[in-house]
């Protein structure tokens, strides 16, 4: 993974995060009795999604790496 894609899954990670917050804030709010603990619970699920996106990402660009050193590989195989 490099520094800018790297870059850009922890910025769209934290804008998952910030996403759920305003969700979070606007729909389910009312329905806890205690404000404590929707807290815990937003955090909770914001950190969640968006540490959940940022191993995908890392993952789907370690996968397009791989398939792209394969690739030079098997055409720089072809040439000799």
């Amino acid at each position: 993974m490099s520094f800018s894609q790297g870059w850009d899954a922890g910025f769209k990670s934290l804008l998952i995060y910030v996403g759920v917050v305003f969700f979070w804030l606007i729909f389910l709010e009312k329905y806890f009795a205690d404000q404590g603990v929707s807290v815990l619970a937003m955090n909770i699920a914001g950190i969640a999604l968006g540490l959940g996106f940022f191993v995908y990402r890392r993952r789907s660009c370690k996968n397009e790496r791989a398939a792209a050193e394969a690739e030079i590989a098997a055409l720089l195989a072809e040439e000799r």
